[in-house]
């Protein structure tokens, strides 16, 4: 019998239900949630990714009905449909973009419309810049992720700008343009990491913490009764806004602080672990 405290469930993927492949789907973390969705608890991802770079080991669980992406800016369901939505102006994305540019040196990813892309001339220096391998197999996978211009696609009419990711940073590259982004914006901008060398840049209204909550309220689930589990610096506002964040083992130090407790590693199947104490099984 599950614990009836729990509603609902958000749960991040990369370095919490994902292996460190990125790819891989446990059989226990599947079956962990299967029960817990048979018991009549949602279950959310909540991701940095976009819809389109979900694993297919995820996407495919059926009872998956909501989606958390791009670190909050966007909610949808199943079929598509935008829940909630908060992202960055143009304006502004388009500044970020050429300050970025100006300083050289790292690759720039513009995340529009649950798309990832990036310009031709620094997917063209990939190899330099030392790109992810989940990133290359997402950008591969559809040619029209390589743009001539990010600031181009940037002004397509009607565009949802959900974030820029700069994936492989140096700590003085990722200090300098954090620096730049709180003299210039305050907290408008949000720049979170999933990964100790890259950096997210969101809205300020595009977080984890905010989009679980207004999808709680849509749902009519008390936060008290949402659980959420995360391992990066990018999960720490869900975690702290759930009635119960989990943090992963292998989270940093600074997720394990703002967590109510925490678990075993992502490739010790800590999601499960977590689930089998909280309901009870």
């Amino acid at each position: 019998m599950a614990n009836r405290k729990i509603k609902l469930i958000a749960v991040d993927l990369d370095g919490t239900l994902l292996r460190q492949d990125h790819i891989t789907l446990s059989p226990k973390n599947r079956e962990a949630l299967t029960r817990a969705a048979d018991e009549g608890i949602e279950v959310v991802v909540a991701t940095g990714r976009s819809i389109a770079a979900i694993a297919p080991q995820v996407l495919e669980l059926p009872f998956l009905r909501y989606f958390i992406t791009c670190n909050g800016s966007l909610t949808t369901d199943r079929e598509g449909n935008v829940l909630r939505a908060a992202p960055l102006p143009v304006d502004v994305t388009l500044e970020i973009l050429a300050h970025l540019t100006g300083m050289g040196g790292f690759a720039i990813q513009l995340y529009a419309d649950q798309k990832m892309y990036i310009s031709r001339a620094h997917w063209e220096m990939r190899d330099v810049f030392h790109l992810p391998v989940f990133h290359l197999k997402a950008l591969f996978s559809d040619g029209e992720s390589i743009v001539e211009s990010l600031a181009e696609r940037a002004k397509r009419p009607g565009s949802h700008l959900e974030k820029i990711n700069l994936p492989c940073l140096t700590p003085e590259q990722k200090a300098e343009v954090k620096a730049w982004l709180a003299e210039r914006y305050g907290d408008r901008v949000r720049a979170v990491s999933t990964m100790p060398c890259n950096l997210e840049l969101t809205d300020r209204e595009g977080s984890k913490g905010a989009a679980l909550a207004a999808l709680c309220r849509t749902l009519q689930v008390p936060m008290a009764q949402a659980v959420a589990f995360g391992d990066a610096d990018n999960d720490i506002g869900m975690l702290e806004a759930a009635g119960i964040g989990v943090a992963m083992g292998n989270a940093d130090a600074a997720v394990q602080q703002a967590a109510d407790r925490v678990t075993l590693t992502n490739e010790e199947d800590g999601v499960a672990h977590a689930l089998r104490q909280l309901l009870e099984w």
